[in-house]
């Protein structure tokens, strides 16, 4: 092989190309679609791109968990003080939620939720900005997952789905509901 086609096979692999795809789709879904900043959307869109769709089922589960616990009590609580000392309180909710979920993995991605709901926005705008940042998590997250399924080799996606969870159980994880 050349030496310009290995180091453009290095540079640009699979995995490369789909976080640019799901970036890219990402961002055009929420800046044309949603008339909204598309940051949230490409950050969802990363962190759920893994090497299979199982890894970006969970990764997904995660980021999405997180932001949905973050924004909400970053809501419930933003939207009728702006006291540092009860806002900070807001962190013992988010543990608490996180842990009795049995994803304690989601309480950093949270926090750094609730914290942007809770300081960076006004009493008026918490609810706006926790939901926008909801739904660009979400819309990234999905089209990373869309992606990853579609571009992906037939049987290695059948190998990984036998070893790990199926895409059920992932999403009845996802959305908190019982087997």
């Amino acid at each position: 092989m050349e030496k310009g086609k290995i180091f453009i096979k290095k540079f640009l692999g699979p995995r490369t190309f789909k976080t640019f795809l799901a970036v890219l789709v990402s961002a055009l879904i929420m800046q044309y679609g949603f008339g909204q900043s598309p940051f949230f959307a490409c950050i969802g869109a990363v962190v759920a791109m893994e090497k299979n769709i199982a890894e970006s089922l969970k990764a997904a589960l995660i980021r999405n968990l997180a932001t949905l616990v973050g924004a909400a009590v970053g809501i419930a609580i933003a939207s009728f003080t702006e006291n540092v000392f009860l806002l900070s309180l807001g962190i013992i909710p988010l543990i608490w939620i996180s842990c009795a979920m049995k994803k304690p993995e989601s309480i950093v991605p949270g926090a750094i939720v609730y914290f942007a709901v809770a300081y960076l926005n006004t009493m008026e705008h918490a609810w706006v900005y926790g939901v926008t940042r909801f739904i660009g998590t979400l819309s990234g997250t999905i089209v990373s997952l869309v992606i990853n399924l579609l571009i992906f080799s037939p049987k290695k996606q059948e190998k990984n789905l036998q070893k790990k969870p199926s895409i059920k159980t992932a999403l009845q994880e996802m959305f908190l509901l019982l087997p």
